[in-house]
């Protein structure tokens, strides 16, 4: 039991990106949490003519940070384990760890939230059962996330997922490995010139109602994260034979260097809740996922707050964070009416709505997201990490007994 409960850190697991994970998951929270109190008109936290709750209000930028560390971490077992080398068997193998890693946990939470089920949440009843179907197929990317939400960004992971297997063994037909840099990072344009052509011929749209299903949504026009996230992982599997990527220090660079831009937008001013601009119909996905790619393969190489990144609250926040991030925008109501009965919430000012609010709703996320995760997530999980790999018999490929 005591086993069953604990958070072991695998084996071959790179330890820095736990930390990463857990901080893309507390800035979804906290743009979820801040936005119900947000005023574009008046400062929340105003300090010297800056709000300080902007960094929380942009806290959608942790789903790039996690398309960025999902491009990076398929790649990376992909190579590792299999190297290229797939056959049916192994195409079979990594389809069903990953339909045990995801699907599970999901389709409860779908269901619990469709059936009206959580307290105080209702995602309506107009034709549910067509909703329910299209979710269930991943097709919420391109068709409404109007059950929950954030549930947009699984569909456009799912994709990437069925087509990862492809994308790898098509990269190492290349023999070159600067033409397998070169095919990725040309990759990463196709997301860029989609959104490009799309302000070309939707140049009225300026709300971000209208913005989400053209330019932010749909997987051909999001995947820049994990397009750098797979350019990251092939950078990290030839790092023994990259001087450049073996000097010393370049981890902190990579790691600061991306942290920088990253940072800078993530503070400066909201980003998308004012009017949406061509910056943001265009460039601001791919200039997010560069920056988190470097924050990626930095901390990968060892650079950065190494010994921070690794604590174990971190870890914990990390290995729940799937759970946390299915169940978490569907306990707001009912934190926040029984706030409301409670000390009279709604009476307070804004600010005072924000600070009471925030570790009340964290706090009743995080429990609810231990107790999916033990019920529902963990017992697939230790069935897929019971799996046996299908063995390569390519020459000179190490073989792993196991997927993470």
């Amino acid at each position: 039991m005591r086993g069953y409960l604990g958070f072991p850190r695998g084996r071959d697991a790179i330890a820095e990106l736990d930390g990463l994970r857990a901080f893309a998951i507390l800035l979804v929270l906290a743009r979820h949490g801040i936005r119900p109190f947000w005023q574009e008109a008046a400062p929340l936290f105003p300090i010297a003519g800056w709000d300080a709750a902007v960094p929380l209000l942009n806290g959608w930028i942790g789903v790039d940070l996690f398309f960025v560390l999902s491009g990076f971490l398929i790649a990376h077992h992909i190579l590792r384990r299999w190297g290229g080398g797939f056959g049916t068997t192994g195409v079979r193998d990594y389809l069903i760890k990953r339909a045990l890693r995801i699907i599970p946990a999901y389709y409860a939470v779908l269901f619990i939230a469709a059936l009206g089920w959580i307290p105080a949440y209702s995602p309506g009843s107009e034709a549910l059962g067509l909703r329910i179907a299209y979710h269930m197929l991943f097709f919420q990317d391109y068709l409404p996330a109007n059950i929950v939400v954030p549930f947009w960004s699984l569909g456009v992971e799912e994709k990437f997922y069925l087509l990862a297997p492809l994308l790898l063994v098509l990269l190492l037909k290349l023999r070159r490995r600067a033409w397998q840099y070169a095919a990725v990072a040309a990759l990463l344009l196709v997301p860029l010139g989609l959104r490009c052509l799309a302000y070309l011929t939707h140049p009225e749209i300026t709300t971000y109602t209208e913005f989400f299903p053209i330019f932010r949504s749909p997987f051909h026009v999001s995947f820049d994260g994990l397009a750098v996230g797979t350019l990251c992982a092939l950078l990290y599997r030839d790092r023994a034979d990259l001087a450049g990527l073996t000097a010393r220090g370049l981890g902190n660079w990579l790691f600061w260097g991306g942290l920088t831009p990253v940072a800078g937008l993530l503070a400066v001013a909201p980003l998308l809740d004012d009017d949406v601009g061509l910056f943001a119909k265009s460039g601001l996905q791919t200039v997010l996922a560069v920056g988190m790619g470097g924050l990626v393969l930095g901390a990968a190489l060892g650079g950065g707050p190494g010994g921070f990144l690794r604590q174990w609250w971190l870890l914990v926040l990390a290995r729940i964070s799937f759970s946390l991030y299915l169940i978490h925008l569907t306990l707001l109501p009912a934190v926040r009416q029984t706030l409301d009965a409670a000390v009279g919430l709604d009476s307070f000012a804004p600010a005072m709505q924000a600070l009471v609010f925030l570790p009340a709703f964290a706090v009743v996320s995080v429990a609810a997201a231990l107790v999916l995760h033990y019920l529902v997530e963990k017992p697939f999980l230790l069935i897929k990490d019971r799996m046996r790999v299908a063995p390569v018999t390519r020459p000179g490929h190490v073989q792993y007994a196991r997927q993470s």
